[in-house]
């Protein structure tokens, strides 16, 4: 089931609101070590602490100046010791505290109700695609709750100062293969002894409405493994038969997905999922559709196109469902980065120069995982230029 993250922030802001009464009802500020021992869940002050962290981190970076030189091996010394002694004097009142409880409590229940997308998501906001050791650290040394992800990154990062985002994505399912997360139900019942709440209501509604157990979903699964169960699918087509051993539907014909561009507007104006948590339309095949069977305007699949006839432009080269299908699985649903990247490569000169545009730039942007269908068909459309 998927999170409703409005709801836990509704709760988020209800719980603080309540810790923050009973705190500064009688405090005007509150101090680091108050702050360790302000909620039941040990989790929920770390976070608090964690965020703190990041703004001292974030001041201490701040003293720069084009006039004096704090590289300085004596300058570092002083000014190390004078923020750490600021660190040993946290002093912050409500207005301030109160967001940042607040913020402490969702990651909290996202942790726990959701951690697959917890640690996703971490790894996925890395800023520049790249996830670097110093920000992993943090991550372990911040969470306490299923922690043995954040210290498995930790250990794989080893020496090295930065990864790939889908480098990091590959430990994460590495780690799920001998890890289970944590079972949520203690930390939920201290919660709810602070403020009580009906565990349902953090997920979204649906005909049946399930909590996930101690087993719950595997870590970071890619698009491929995810199964995506999708109500009233339109008709479509019938494509070319399936082996008996693969119990899968074809996806639609162009034709099919000419008559709903007609109806709905162009690729760009249909909603295309860009991530692994993001709700699929009842109007468009589901993420594994599009990988179990691809079928292009005559009923041709994908797969029986060959890699020995030389194109002279990419773009010319793709067909209508092969854009769509790159443009939703490839490019995040971003049709003008597709047609830019597409354009980038038309005007390589060579096949070493493409391959490593799609290697060093698009790869890591938009999280390929180069040993997906999708991204085999695109490499192979780009080699038939050279």
């Amino acid at each position: 089931m998927k999170l409703d993250f409005q709801a836990i922030e509704r709760y988020a802001k209800q719980y603080a609101a309540k810790v923050c009464d009973d705190f500064f009802n009688r405090n005007n500020t509150i101090s680091g070590q108050q702050i360790m021992k302000l909620s039941n869940v040990a989790q929920v002050n770390t976070f608090v602490i964690g965020d703190l962290y990041e703004t001292w981190k974030s001041n201490t970076e701040s003293f720069k100046s084009p006039y004096f030189n704090f590289e300085n091996e004596e300058v570092k010394a002083a000014l190390q010791a004078y923020m750490n002694t600021v660190s040993h004097h946290i002093s912050v009142d409500r207005e301030h505290f109160e967001p940042l409880l607040v913020n402490a409590v969702k990651n909290t229940i996202g942790l726990l109700l959701d951690p697959s997308k917890y640690f996703d998501d971490f790894v996925r906001e890395s800023p520049e695609f790249t996830l670097t050791k110093d920000r992993i650290i943090t991550l372990a040394k911040y969470t306490k709750i299923n922690s043995v992800f954040a210290k498995g990154l930790k250990d794989k990062i080893a020496d090295e100062n930065q990864v790939y985002v889908t480098t990091a994505l590959g430990w994460l399912n590495e780690l799920a293969n001998h890890h289970d997360f944590e079972n949520p139900d203690k930390y939920l019942e201290m919660l709810n002894a602070t403020l009580a709440f009906k565990r349902d209501d953090f997920y979204k509604k649906s005909a049946t409405v399930t909590a996930p157990s101690a087993a719950s979903p595997r870590l970071t699964q890619s698009f491929f493994d995810v199964e995506h169960d999708v109500e009233d699918e339109p008709e479509t087509i019938i494509a070319p038969t399936v082996p008996e051993e693969e119990d899968h539907e074809p996806l639609p014909t162009v034709a099919a997905i000419q008559a709903q561009i007609d109806k709905e507007g162009t690729p760009a104006d249909i909603r295309i999922p860009s991530k692994l948590n993001d709700a699929f339309t009842d109007e468009l095949p589901t993420v594994n559709d599009l990988l179990r069977k691809e079928v292009i305007s005559q009923g041709t699949p994908l797969s029986d196109l060959a890699f020995n006839r030389q194109i002279k432009s990419i773009a010319d080269a793709i067909s209508l469902n092969q854009k769509f299908i790159f443009i939703g699985k490839l490019f995040e649903g971003d049709v003008n980065a597709y047609s830019r990247a597409i354009e980038d490569l038309d005007k390589c000169t060579s096949y070493l120069e493409a391959k490593n545009i799609m290697n060093k730039v698009l790869a890591p942007k938009f999280n390929w995982v180069m040993a997906a269908e999708e991204a085999n068909d695109f490499l192979e459309i780009v080699g038939r230029k050279f």
